[in-house]
């Protein structure tokens, strides 16, 4: 069901961007730091769209590898912490003689 439903969804994605596409075939004058050029304005969306996202993308990777790098750091504390109270547990007790 849920498979179904992202199709339907991704189908009625395409299907608004194709129109968008198509009814605003003029071009448009774009304006950027080292020029300008002529484009037709769902390319320009498009273009925009993508570069979003590859910014996110960028931005939220870096940061889930410090959140891997802190997450490998803690397990390796664990596990030493692990070790000492193992080998704590294995001493053997110290007899409690009363002279």
């Amino acid at each position: 069901m849920f498979r179904l439903s992202l199709l339907v969804l991704l189908l009625v994605v395409f299907t608004l961007g194709a129109s968008l596409g198509y009814f605003n075939a003029e071009p448009v004058h774009f304006h950027y730091l080292f020029g300008a050029v002529d484009v037709r304005l769902a390319v320009l969306v498009i273009l925009s769209f993508l570069a979003g996202a590859l910014l996110a993308v960028l931005f939220c990777g870096i940061r889930i590898l410090s959140l891997v790098r802190e997450l490998r750091r803690a397990r390796k504390q664990f596990r030493d912490a692990e070790t000492e109270l193992k080998n704590l547990r294995n001493l053997p007790a110290a007899s409690d003689r009363r002279f």
